[in-house]
C-alpha cells in the first residue's frame, strides 16, 4: 500500500513556528481552493482600490466646495469627482477635460494635473497591490504539515528471532531506503540541484564542514597519511525544527549533530595468502587472501580475496562490515584493538578492483594504480595502469551527539547504541523536557542506519561514484582525492536517510512487509510528533494569516468608509449645523441630481426628492432628448411636438417673462 505526497498533506490552519506564532500562522488549502482565494485576494484589493478613490474624490470635492460660484472648469471638476466612479475612469475624464478646455480658460492643465495625478496614482498602487496580493503565499512558503493515519513506525513482529522471511524483509526495506536515499543525494546534495525532485523534505539538504587534516580515529600507523591526516565530516548542530522540518518552538527544539572520520589504511601484516588445496572448495587450486582485521562471525579474518578474480574480467567488488560501539550483539565483526572504539561505530571497507585497468595513472590511496600495462587495443599498444594493490582498505567511525539548545547541555560524541543505552541513558541528563525527549528517542531509533556501512553494504559496487566514469573494465584516470569523493557522497546518503525517516514517521511506510507490523503512537507526546512534522510540496498553496487579514481588514476599512462617509457626514454636519452646504453640494452633483436638474430646468416631469441619493418623478411621467433635436449641440427643452426657442438676452426681458410665469430662455408649444 501506498500513499501519493498530496494525501498526507494537511490543509487548514497551523503554526509554521520557523516564524513565531503570529507572523507563522498559517492556512494550507489545495491548489484548487488556493487559485480561488488567490484570485478573490486579487479582486478584493481591486475593490479596495476603488474605494480608498470613492474617499479621495469625496475628500477633495469637499475640500474645493465653495459656497461662491466658481470657474466652469472647476465645477466640471467636481462632477468629475464625483460621478467617476473608478480612479481610471476619473483618469480619462481629466484628461479630456485639459484637452477641451485647452484654449478656452487658462492653465487648464495646471489646474487638472494634480487630480489626474493623484488618479493615477491610485490606479498604480493599488495595481502593484493586486498583484502582490499573492506574497501572502511566498511569505506563507510552500511548507506543509504531514497528516497520515498510517503515521508510525516499523518493526519487526518478532524482535527475537530473523526466520528467513523476517530476513528478507529487513533487507529489502534497507535496499530500498538506501537506494532511495543514494538517488536523493545524488540529485540534490551538491552545487546543482533538480527542483523537481529535490522538493521533498523541509531543507532541501543538510550541510556539514569538511576537514581534511583530522585526526586519525585509528592507531596512528595504520592511517595511511599519517596522524593527522584522516578526512572528516562534521555536521556541527543541526536544529530539529528548521533542519529536519519537526515543527516545535524553541522551548521543544533539539540539536543533533553526526560527524564522521574516514581514512585508508595500511593492510601491513594483517593478512595471510595460501593455496586452496582441498578440492571440495570451489576455489580449489586458488590463490587465497585472508585480511585479518578482526573475526567475524566464527572465521578469524575479516575479508577473503581469491586472487584469480583479477583474470576472471570481474569489475570492482566493494564489501563493508560494520562494529556497533557497545552493542557486540548487533555486530557480527570484531575489530582488532588498533581499529576498535568505545566511543564511535566502525565501518570498514573492502576495495578490490579486480580486472580494472586505468587510462592514467592514479594516485588515490583507495584506488592506486601506477603500474604500467600495455595493452592491445583495436590493433594499436596502448599504455593503462593496472591497480597496485589486490585489495585497498578504508575505515570510517561514526559518532553522534544531541544537545538541548535551552540549557546549552550536550551528550558526548558516542556510538549510536551506546548514546541510547538503557543502562546509560545519556539522553536522560539532558534535562530535555517531554515534547523534546520524544524527539530525541525518535531520532535515536534511526541511529544505527546513519552509520556508513548501512549506507554502503546494501548497494556494493553501486555506492562508488568512480563507478559512473567505468566503461566495461576500463577506468579513466581518478584524482588523488577520490576517496574523499566517495565517503561524502556515502555521508550525503546519511544525512538523507535522516531527513526520509523523520518525514517517513508522519506519512507511514509505503508498505507494511508481513513480518513487520506499524507501531503507532502510543503517548500523547508520540501523537503531537505525528502531527509536526514539515515537508515541501508544490501540491498546495500555504497562506500567511496574517497577510490575508491584513489584505481583508484594511480592504474591509476602505469598502465600508467609501459606503458611509457621505451619510456620516451629512448626519455630523446636520447636527453641528456646519458647512451643510458642502453635502448638498455633493448630492447636487450627482449624476442623477445632475440629471433631475437638466430635465426640471427643461420643463420635463414633476420630481421630488431633489437633495437624496436618486430624485424621483410622478408615476405616469416621461422624460427624454426631443426626436429632433439638434445633434451638434442638443438640448432637452423640445418636449413633444414642436418648440419655439426663444433665446433672451436682457435681464429685463427675463424679469417680465418671470412675472408672466413663463421660463427663462425656451417658450414651449405644444401640437
Amino acid at each position: 500500500m501506498s500513499q501519493t505526497a498530496n494525501s498526507v498533506i494537511y490543509t487548514g490552519p497551523w503554526i509554521n513556528w520557523s516564524h513565531g506564532r503570529i507572523l507563522g500562522s498559517t492556512i494550507t488549502l489545495s491548489a484548487r481552493n488556493g487559485g480561488l482565494l488567490t484570485a478573490f485576494l486579487a479582486t478584493f484589493v481591486a475593490t479596495a482600490g476603488v474605494a480608498c478613490w470613492t474617499i479621495l474624490s469625496y475628500t477633495l470635492h469637499q475640500l474645493r466646495t465653495k459656497q461662491e460660484k466658481s470657474s466652469t472648469i472647476h465645477q466640471q471638476q467636481q462632477a468629475t469627482l464625483r460621478n467617476s466612479g473608478t480612479p481610471g475612469a476619473a483618469a480619462w475624464e481629466l484628461l479630456q477635460l485639459i484637452w477641451y478646455w485647452r484654449k478656452h480658460t487658462a492653465r487648464p492643465l495646471a489646474r487638472t494635473l494634480p487630480l489626474l495625478l493623484l488618479a493615477l496614482l491610485n490606479i498604480t498602487f493599488f495595481a502593484v497591490a493586486s498583484i502582490f496580493s499573492s506574497e501572502v503565499t511566498r511569505a506563507a512558503g510552500n511548507e506543509v504539515l504531514i497528516r497520515s493515519p498510517r503515521c508510525g513506525t516499523l518493526l519487526l513482529k518478532d524482535v527475537n528471532s530473523l526466520p528467513q522471511q523476517s530476513l528478507s524483509d529487513y533487507n529489502q526495506i534497507e535496499v530500498n531506503d538506501t537506494s532511495n536515499a543514494a538517488a536523493y543525494s545524488e540529485a540534490c546534495y551538491g552545487n546543482t540541484h533538480d527542483p523537481l525532485r529535490c522538493d521533498r523534505y523541509a531543507q532541501r539538504s543538510l550541510p556539514w564542514n569538511s576537514d581534511q587534516n583530522a585526526s586519525c580515529p585509528f592507531a596512528s600507523d595504520l592511517c595511511i597519511f599519517g596522524r593527522t591526516a584522516a578526512y572528516q565530516m562534521d555536521t556541527g548542530t543541526l536544529d530539529s525544527h528548521h533542519a529536519l522540518g519537526i515543527n516545535a518552538p524553541m522551548s521543544d527544539r533539539i540539536q543533533y549533530r553526526k560527524v564522521t572520520t574516514c581514512s585508508p589504511i595500511h593492510v601491513k601484516d594483517n593478512y595471510e595468502a595460501y593455496n586452496d588445496t582441498d578440492p571440495d572448495h570451489i576455489a580449489y587450486g586458488d590463490t587465497l587472501i585472508n585480511y585479518l582485521l578482526g573475526a567475524v562471525g566464527t572465521v578469524n579474518y575479516t575479508f577473503q580475496y581469491n586472487v584469480h578474480s583479477v583474470v576472471d574480467k570481474n569489475s570492482y567488488e566493494l564489501t563493508s562490515f560494520i562494529a556497533f560501539a557497545g552493542a557486540d550483539h548487533h555486530s557480527a565483526w570484531e575489530p582488532i584493538p588498533a581499529l576498535n572504539r568505545t566511543d564511535g561505530d566502525i565501518s570498514i571497507f573492502f576495495l578490490a578492483p579486480n580486472s580494472v585497468t586505468y587510462q592514467e595513472p592514479v594516485t588515490d590511496p583507495f584506488y592506486s594504480a601506477t603500474t604500467v600495462t600495455p595493452l592491445l587495443v583495436g590493433g594499436r599498444n596502448l599504455t593503462f595502469y593496472s591497480p597496485d594493490y589486490l585489495v585497498n582498505v578504508m575505515a570510517c567511525m561514526d559518532q553522534h551527539q544531541f544537545c538541548n539548545p535551552s540549557t546549552r547541555q550536550c551528550t558526548p560524541l558516542m556510538g549510536a547504541y551506546v548514546l541510547g543505552s538503557t543502562d546509560n541513558n545519556k539522553l536522560d541528563q539532558l534535562n530535555f523536557n517531554v515534547a523534546q525527549y520524544t524527539t530525541a528517542q525518535h531520532i535515536n531509533l534511526h541511529l544505527p542506519y546513519l552509520t556508513t556501512y548501512h549506507n554502503v553494504h546494501t548497494r556494493g559496487a553501486k555506492a562508488l561514484r568512480a563507478a559512473d566514469t567505468l566503461n566495461d573494465d576500463f577506468q579513466v584516470g581518478l584524482p588523488n582525492t577520490q576517496w574523499m569523493t566517495e565517503v561524502s557522497s556515502w555521508f550525503g546518503v546519511s544525512m538523507t536517510k535522516l531527513q526520509q525517516k523523520v518525514v517517513q514517521y508522519a506519512t507511514g511506510p509505503p508498505a507494511i512487509p508481513d513480518s513487520y507490523h506499524l507501531v503507532q503512537p502510543q503517548t500523547r507526546e508520540e501523537t503531537k510528533l505525528c502531527n509536526q512534522i514539515i515537508r515541501r510540496t508544490s501540491g498546495t498553496i500555504s497562506f500567511s494569516v496574517l497577510g490575508v487579514a491584513i489584505i481583508l481588514i484594511v480592504g474591509t476599512i476602505l469598502i465600508v468608509t467609501s459606503l458611509i462617509l457621505d451619510t456620516l457626514m451629512q448626519f455630523i454636519r446636520a447636527k453641528t449645523g456646519t458647512n451643510q452646504y458642502k453635502s448638498l453640494q455633493w448630492i447636487v452633483d450627482g449624476k442623477l441630481q445632475l440629471q433631475r436638474l437638466a430635465y426640471e430646468e427643461a420643463g420635463q416631469g414633476h420630481w421630488s426628492e431633489g437633495s437624496s441619493a436618486v430624485p424621483l418623478t410622478a408615476k405616469d411621467d416621461k422624460i427624454g432628448l426631443p426626436r429632433n433635436a439638434d445633434i451638434i449641440h442638443p438640448r432637452l427643452s423640445q418636449v413633444a411636438g414642436h418648440a419655439i426657442v426663444t433665446d433672451i438676452g436682457t435681464p429685463e426681458t427675463e424679469a417680465l417673462m418671470e412675472q408672466k410665469g413663463m421660463r427663462h430662455g425656451t417658450q414651449y408649444v405644444s401640437s
